[in-house]
This record gives structure tokens, sequence and C-alpha cells, in this order.
């Protein structure tokens, strides 16, 4: 099988694009240990939350875990498929967005390097494809509300989950119509957020 019929051509090609803000919804889940909230056999919504603590120190050892368990075989894959959604808690008194903090996008640089598979699993209903990118990129506040995110990295960072999807989706045999829908979703949502060009220095 071929790679997935993915085109970023929506994107222009240097300076960087305006998007929503990122800050992630506010903390509501129950802070129950994350072995619980992750239970293959739960319904609906599934939040993987990073304590601050957790990202202070780096660890990605438990959530790394559970990330390896759901691509480990077809039927859990096909389960949490869209339905995983990422929360940094410990930061809500912190004027600061998540995608300025050294330590959050260190946290998610190391994630990423460990388990790229994000696409097929994250929802595409909240912030949480849009905080991971704004982490792994240059992202900057142009005004409050308004944030910029790096296009040639972003095209990077992009081609490499995409990549990763369709490596998950020829291990395990995942329905290619479904990755093509995951897909196009993704391009959907960052090409509706793209509101304006700005070019990079503009508003260094």
């Amino acid at each position: 099988m071929g790679i997935l019929p993915i085109s970023l051509a929506c994107f222009p090609k240097v300076g960087m694009t305006a998007l929503g803000r990122l800050r992630p919804f506010p903390d509501t889940t129950p802070r129950t240990p994350m072995t619980q909230r992750l239970r293959p056999a739960i319904t609906g919504p599934v939040v993987l939350m990073f304590s601050r603590r957790q990202v202070e120190a780096c660890g990605i050892t438990e959530p790394l875990q559970f990330l390896r368990r759901i691509t480990s075989d077809r039927h859990t894959a096909m389960d949490f498929c869209g339905r995983i959604s990422l929360v940094v808690d410990g930061y809500q008194d912190d004027p600061r967005e998540l995608f300025e903090i050294p330590e959050v996008r260190a946290y998610f640089a190391r994630l990423d390097q460990a388990w790229p598979n994000w696409f097929f699993f994250l929802s595409q209903a909240d912030e949480s494809i849009k905080l991971l990118e704004s982490c792994l990129c240059e992202t900057i506040e142009v005004v409050p509300g308004v944030t910029s995110i790096d296009l040639e990295q972003l095209e990077r960072s992009l081609a490499r989950h995409f990549t990763a999807m369709h490596r998950l989706r020829e291990t395990l045999g995942l329905p290619e119509e479904l990755c093509e829908e995951v897909a196009e979703g993704v391009i959907g949502m960052f090409r509706n957020a793209a509101v304006e060009r700005i070019e990079g220095d503009e508003y260094r």
C-alpha cells in the first residue's frame, strides 16, 4: 500500500500562521491515578493528564507505557481511535501559554520522540492536536488569543506524524479509509485555524 494521500498545500511555504488560543480546557478531571483513568474498557473520551511534577521531572515512563499498550494490537488501537485528550495539569495559575513553558515543550518533545503515533488517537473535538504541535514547533503569541506557529516546522512535524500513522496502519492492519478520514480532519483543523499569514520576523 502507498502512503496516505495527504496534501499540505493549504499551508504557505514560508512565515508563520495564526491559530486560535491553545490553552487547553479548564481542568475539571478528578485527579485519580493515570492507570485508573486509562483502562481500555472505558467508553467515551479518555483524558491523558500530565501533572506538573511529571513534566518538570520529564518523566514519560507511565504515559509511554499506556501509549505503547494502545498500539500493541489492532483491537486496542481501534478502541482508542480519536478518543484521547491531552491535559497538562498544574499550570492554571501560570500566565504563560503552555507552549511558552520550556519544561512543557521539553516534555512533549521527549514523549514525541519515543512515540509519534498521535494522530490516530487524539481527539479532534478539542485542542489536543494543536497543543501538541504548538509545543513541538516554534510558536509565539502574537496578541492575546492569537497564536502563530512556524509553518516549515509545522509541515515537518505533520509529515512525521502522518508517516507514523501510515506505518501503524500497515503494522496493525488498520482501515485505510479511517486513516484517511483522520488525516483529512487534521489538515482541515489547521486549514480552518490559519486565519492569516504572518511573516516570521514581523512579530519578534
